[in-house]
This record gives C-alpha cells, structure tokens and sequence, in this order.
C-alpha cells in the first residue's frame, strides 16, 4: 500500500508537472476559481517558500534522507494501515520534487492561493504535508490512546 500510494503520487505529480510546462509558459497566470485558487507556472530553484535557491544538491540529498528513512520504518516497524498511507505520500511527493530537481534543476511550482497570497506549490509538496500533519495527528492519537489507558490502569 505504501509503495503503491508513493508510486501514484510521483505519477500524477510528474503528469501534472509536465502538463504545466508543456502549456504553460513560466510566470502564466490561468485563473481557476477566481479570485481564490490560480495557476501561476514558476521554476523554484530553492526549497519551501524559495529558501536557499540554487542549492539543489543539498535538496536532493534531503529527499534521499527522507527517502531512505521512509523505506527503514517500513522495513524496520511494519507500521500501521494509517502510518503506511502517509508514509507513501511523503515518499511519492519526495521522489516528485527530487526529481524535479534532479531532472529539471529546478522545481515545478503552479498552484497559488490567491486569496491569501499563499506562495506558489505544487502536488508534491501538498502530499508531503499532507502525510506529515497525518503522521503528527496519528502519533498524538496514539500517545493519548496509551496516556488514558496507563491511567485506567491507575484505578
């Protein structure tokens, strides 16, 4: 399930990516549901919100790490259904942008918030956080599921 969830994400993510580039010309903006959601096409040579542009090796060498470390909780736990969901979009939106990167050298950004001036993302980066939040919201369910039943124990 987890490789399957990484390999559909890194698929739609680099369909989509290639889409925008093959129809869409760098800084294009294609309302979508205006004024609120745009597609605004844009090559980010940096990472989240433009940081650090034009040190991609250190992004890629971020992305085997996450990678790396994805694939040994898999091995190592044999983690949980809902874990092994998130792991997969953390790991397909990994491959997405590190291939960008490797690729490319840059990132495909397009989606932009524009009722709220969010910056500029893209799938991959909505997979990523969205398996992160899941994994945060899972690790505190599951802290607070034992933390109750310890003090059960307490009666």
């Amino acid at each position: 399930m987890l490789y399957g969830i990484a390999l559909l994400v890194f698929a739609l993510d680099q369909l989509i990516k290639w889409m925008v580039r093959s129809h869409m010309t760098p800084g294009q903006l294609v309302p979508v549901l205006p004024p609120w959601v745009d597609l605004d096409y844009i090559q980010n040579p940096g990472g989240a919100f433009s940081i650090l542009p034009h040190h991609t090796w250190l992004f890629i060498l971020v992305a085997f790490v996450v990678i790396a470390a994805v694939i040994y909780v898999d091995i190592r736990y044999k983690p949980s259904p809902s874990i092994r969901i998130a792991l997969g979009l953390v790991l397909g939106g990994a491959l997405g942008n590190m291939s960008d990167r490797i690729f490319i050298g840059k990132v495909t950004d397009y989606v932009y918030l524009q009722f709220i001036h969010f910056p500029i993302f893209n799938l991959a980066d909505v997979c990523i956080d969205a398996g992160v939040i899941l994994l945060i919201i899972r690790t505190f369910w599951q802290g607070k599921k034992e933390n109750l039943s310890n003090h059960e124990d307490d009666k």
